[in-house]
């Protein structure tokens, strides 16, 4: 166990403190004039040289680097265990506010634009990982070895698709949203398909938190201000992610009739209401 150890002044005198013999305890020997001035010069030199090093901080330039790493670090929280966190890359990017290639009508060309943002996102990953996991999947019958798993934000994206279908159902009638009670069992999917898909994107929206500031601006042309969402954000690279999960893209189909046993034992996360 640690204990303080007892602290006296150098120079303090008691007058209990005496020697075996009864004298008085010798005083220290007192540095020479020489020694005390070139303490205080080597004093002076250091505190200087700290202060220049304060000052050349506190006024210099901040670069475009500095001003986008400046809060590079994350904050102290735990992070879950994902085996694509190794192609995490971030990136300071302007949200389109008016224009975009996604702003079309519906169209064969639209909707292969949007399967292609989540095409081949079902994963293999090894026992491994799997078994860091916070949550337990299963192994893929057919490809000894592998597991299966999709990275959340591509379940995002196809439920924000199927929403955007629902929007237009004169064009994706397969995706009409009913609003009676008399649901035949297509309709009854359909319908809970896009409950689900509404309720999943709030929470990932809700669950990422974006902090950028969307701000407001002085317009001219109308003589007042004006929301403006085309504003910088600090995103993960989607092609780096995109393309890992290309690299662990499913070899085999699943056949989901088929349960292999394993020895994982991790816990499962339940899911918060």
């Amino acid at each position: 166990m640690y204990k303080d150890v007892e602290y006296h002044p150098l120079m303090a005198s008691d007058p209990s403190d005496t020697r075996e013999n009864g004298s008085p305890p010798a005083k220290p020997a007192r540095p020479s004039r020489l020694s005390r001035t070139v303490l205080m010069i080597v004093c002076a030199v250091e505190t200087l040289a700290l202060v220049a090093a304060i000052l050349l901080f506190v006024h210099r330039t901040p670069t475009t680097a500095d001003q986008y790493t400046l809060h590079s670090n994350p904050p102290s929280y735990k992070v879950l265990y994902s085996p694509a966190q190794e192609a995490v890359e971030h990136e300071v990017r302007v949200f389109s506010g008016g224009s975009s290639p996604f702003h079309l009508p519906p169209s064969p060309e639209l909707d292969e634009m949007w399967h292609n943002l989540y095409k081949g996102g079902i994963t293999r990953i090894t026992k491994d990982d799997a078994a860091r996991l916070p949550n337990k999947t299963e192994a893929i019958p057919g490809d000894d070895g592998y597991y299966i798993a999709e990275l959340g934000m591509f379940h995002t994206l196809h439920c924000l698709n199927k929403i955007r279908m629902a929007l237009d159902p004169d064009y994706y009638p397969d995706w009409r949203i009913s609003t009676s009670k008399n649901w035949i069992p297509s309709q009854k999917y359909v319908t809970e398909h896009l409950w689900h898909c509404l309720d999943y994107v709030r929470q990932a929206i809700m669950c990422n938190g974006d902090t950028s500031m969307i701000v407001w601006q002085w317009d001219d042309a109308s003589n007042t201000t004006v929301h403006k969402a085309n504003v910088a954000h600090t995103c993960r690279k989607f092609d780096k992610l995109q393309a890992w999960a290309k690299e662990h893209e499913m070899v085999v189909e699943l056949d989901p009739t088929v349960h292999i046993k394993d020895d994982i034992v991790i816990p499962i996360i339940p899911r918060r209401e």
